[in-house]
């Protein structure tokens, strides 16, 4: 191994990815990996479907925790105007900050240029390697369209597609998994919280209050702040 090679294994290796996580991943063995649950999104705001449907896909895919994941700048939605990334990252830390089992990484956000999963996917395989097994959780609109991402099929290689239902038919789920033949993809058993960042967004807008809808903490984020009021 040359020594350029060396030094950039052991900057992957010492890559900080997850404050709470990494150090449990580092511990675990190969033989029992660590179940890494990945929930990605702008989260402009995060709200109680978001935490929902992690929390259920720990519970039922015996997750050992999940880790959110802010885009940067993202491929999908490059004409929407999305906040700040640094406002949306303190908005999911102060939210996640008592629950031992979540945790947010800002990976994405530090990355220049379009964030696409593939990047981030192949970053957390340099920096865990086989200490760790990766949970994608995703919603149903997305996962009809997952065969169309960048690198597909490295991408099916590397995780395992939590689906979240979100008001998808059994003829839809059937479609999803046809045509995401390469994916290991399940549904997760959750129920249906019928509400978006887009109406929040669009509620505090127009002075509607959205105080149960998302925790506390951000709450009082985005009225400190100002944010959404133009």
């Amino acid at each position: 191994m040359s020594s350029d090679t060396a030094t950039e294994f052991s900057d992957k290796a010492q890559q900080v990815i997850s404050l709470r996580f990494d150090p449990q991943i580092d511990k675990a063995a190969v033989t029992k990996p660590f179940r890494l649950g990945l929930l990605g999104g702008t989260f402009d705001p995060l709200h109680f479907g978001h935490l929902h449907i992690a929390e259920k896909a720990m519970e039922q895919f015996s997750l050992d925790g999940v880790l959110f994941v802010p885009t940067g700048k993202p491929a999908h939605k490059t004409q929407v105007c999305v906040l700040d990334a640094d406002k949306r990252y303190a908005m999911l830390c102060a939210a996640l900050a008592d629950n031992a089992r979540f945790d947010v990484t800002c990976i994405e956000i530090d990355r220049p240029g379009t964030t696409y999963t593939i990047d981030t996917l192949r970053a957390l395989r340099d920096r865990y390697g086989e200490k760790a097994r990766f949970f994608y959780i995703v919603g149903a609109d997305m996962a009809a369209d997952i065969n169309n991402w960048k690198s597909s099929e490295e991408l099916a290689k590397l995780i395992t597609v939590l689906v979240a239902r979100r008001k998808v038919s059994e003829d839809e789920e059937c479609a999803i998994l046809q045509n995401n033949h390469e994916y290991d993809l399940r549904f997760i058993d959750s129920s249906l919280i019928d509400v978006s960042s887009h109406e929040l967004r669009d509620w505090v807008k127009t002075g509607k209050s959205i105080r149960h809808l998302v925790p506390e903490a951000v709450h009082s984020y985005i009225m400190e702040h100002g944010l959404y009021k133009s």
